[in-house]
Parts: structure tokens; sequence; C-alpha cells
């Protein structure tokens, strides 16, 4: 025999049934599963028709992850003469130009990026994330550091 509640059968122990649920007329019917082909009611399709691996922003959507990376140019060399970064996480390089002229700054990864840095000034590059390896910087032409992919990020 079923108590209501705060009811007592008087023998000291209680009952419970499990698996039944009683709806409230008012209240809308709550669906088990969804179907095959009826995405969820909460669900949203992912907009731009591409999935990502990217982290909500403030605003509701969504942006990129990824790692800042700074060299400095003096002289027409790079300091650090490395920057590494973990692996397939997309890259915000900037080089900040000392020199009085301007400098030409190329990164040879999946295919070159160039950056132009005009005298004391700085210029910023987003790098999509690459395979883990050590990446050419080259300033005007000539190998003066690299961008390596696959570790610890810092110099």
């Amino acid at each position: 025999m079923l108590s209501a509640c705060g009811g007592d059968d008087g023998d000291g122990s209680s009952s419970t049934q499990t698996g039944v649920t009683t709806a409230n007329p008012t209240s809308p019917p709550v669906a088990t599963a969804p179907s095959a082909t009826e995405p969820p009611p909460d669900a949203t399709a992912p907009s731009g028709g591409a999935e990502s691996t990217m982290g909500a922003n403030d605003s509701g959507g969504e942006e990129p992850v990824r790692i800042d990376a700074a060299f400095t140019l003096r002289a027409g060399r790079l300091r650090p003469a490395t920057v590494t970064t973990p692996a397939f996480l997309a890259v915000s390089l900037s080089v900040r130009n000392l020199d009085s002229v301007a400098r030409t700054v190329v990164v040879r990864a999946d295919r070159d990026y160039r950056l132009v840095a005009g005298p004391g000034r700085r210029a910023a590059r987003q790098i999509p994330g690459q395979r883990a390896g050590t990446y050419p910087v080259l300033v005007g032409g000539r190998r003066r550091g690299a961008l390596v992919f696959g570790g610890e990020p810092g110099p």
C-alpha cells in the first residue's frame, strides 16, 4: 500500500515507488530522448557550417584559442632567438622593431607568413597552429630565429 505525502501506514516502515511520474496539467510534457531526425529543443546549429575547437567569450560567441609570442628586433637580430609554443595552437606573433629602418620578418611554416615592421614600430600576425617542429624566422632573408611548435610556451 502506498501512503500519501507525510502519511505513515503505522508499521514503522515506509514504502516508496520508483519510476512513477505525476504530470502537472500546466507543465509541458518532458521528452525522454530526442529522435534521430530531430535535434533536441535546446540544440543550435554551428555557425558558419564548420566545427571549431574554440572557447566561448563573454558575448556568447566563440574565439580561437591562441598563444601570444613576441620577438624584439634590434640591429637586425631577434630576441629571444627562439620562442616555443604548443603544437596545433594558433600563435599571435608580434615583432617590435627597435631599429631605425623598416624590417621584413618572415616565418616559414606551412607557408611563408610575412610581417613588415616600420622603424620603432610593432607588427603582428596570426599564424595558425602547426605540427610539432622548428620553423625558421628570417629577417631580411637571413635566418635570425625560430618559432618552435610542440613544447611548453616561452622563450
